[in-house]
């Protein structure tokens, strides 16, 4: 079969029993990847794009092209709780039927209020005019989750016809995130905990507490191992590649960046929007920027909190941690710098 054999506009038929799903998104990143597996009439959507009417339209039309009849879904499987792999769900449903899987943790996550946000972005000394964002026209939300869903297992697989998919747990980019693979064709889906080129992928958003980028860290030494030959990630292309491939540089990636965050403590005490400065060529000067900015540094804060190499002073500046016996792992949500 040809690699990636057009279905439609947006769908591609990567072998048999399974299909690529392009997905447009309103955000910075522009597409996200939805996965369909048919065995024996039984059909299993992987993700399904935003809550947003060009993703819905697109997803209808691909759905429609591949032969999914009229509520033929027999299953929505959500890789974690993003709007842009989750959002749609709800509508998804409403149209094409199934019923809609996700993990546990994922429930647990609520809605950050705009008042919320702004106020932890000042908390953590981003200055008022990057943090302060214009009232703009109202927007439709864009998640819409069913009111009925059901808990994905990972003691337990999904079938599909002939097709076994193992569920595997993978915190760090969402704390519920899962993978799910084929073993006997070698398909995995890798949703957004191994993605190529590297991204930062990993957050601390307000309220976060724990350590996810030591969580990530510790997914990606269990993915790389994994026998899988065709990788299928939440964004950008499918390859043909082992997960030990991609997971080692990405490891290195993100031992890296905490070790940047490290050394711009040397010496120092600094607000987390103070490293943000230091640690990118370009500060992002608009409230979304900040907003993934901060949280990633302090996702790291939160890594060298938990080995001892960093410390936090109680009006909430950060420091290199030599001298420091005692690790504290308590919540980033309340660091405090007055502007």
């Amino acid at each position: 079969m040809t690699w990636e054999r057009a279905v439609a506009e947006n769908a591609w038929q990567l072998d048999d029993g399974l299909y690529r799903i392009l997905l447009p998104l309103p955000w910075a990143v522009p597409f996200v990847n939805a996965f369909l597996v048919e065995s024996r009439s039984q059909f299993a959507l992987i993700d399904c794009g935003a809550n947003w009417l060009p993703s819905l339209r697109a997803l209808g039309r691909a759905l429609k092209a591949i032969g999914v009849p009229a509520r033929g879904l027999t299953s929505l499987v959500l890789t974690h709780r993003h709007p842009d792999h989750a959002g749609g769900a709800g509508s998804v449903q409403q149209r094409w039927g199934g019923r809609v899987l996700l993990h546990p943790l994922e429930w647990e996550q609520q809605r950050i209020e705009a008042a919320d946000l702004e106020e932890w972005l000042r908390l953590h000394g981003v200055d008022e005019a990057i943090r302060v964002k214009p009232p703009g026209p109202p927007r439709e939300p864009m998640e819409a989750l069913p009111e009925r869903i059901e808990p994905l297992s990972v003691d337990e697989p999904l079938v599909v016809g002939d097709l076994t998919l193992e569920i595997i747990h993978v915190p760090g980019h969402s704390p519920g995130q899962v993978m799910l693979r084929e073993a006997q064709r070698g398909w995995l889906f890798t949703a957004d905990h191994v993605l190529e080129p590297h991204a930062p992928n990993v957050w601390a958003f307000p309220g976060a507490s724990g350590d996810p980028l030591g969580e990530y860290l510790d997914s990606l030494e269990r993915t790389r191992d994994l026998a899988a030959t065709l990788l299928l990630p939440g964004h950008g292309i499918p390859l043909r590649a082992s997960p030990r491939d991609l997971t080692t540089a990405m490891i290195d990636f993100h031992r890296q960046f905490a070790e940047r965050v490290r050394k711009a403590l040397d010496g120092k005490q600094l607000t987390a929007w103070e490293i943000v400065k230091l640690t990118r060529r370009e500060p992002p000067v608009e409230p979304s920027g900040a907003r993934f900015a901060l949280a990633e540094v302090l996702a790291a804060l939160a890594y060298l909190t938990r080995r001892g190499q960093v410390s936090q002073t109680e009006e909430g500046y950060w420091r290199g941690a030599e001298g420091i016996s005692e690790v504290s792992p308590g919540p980033l949500a309340h660091i405090r710098r007055d502007p």
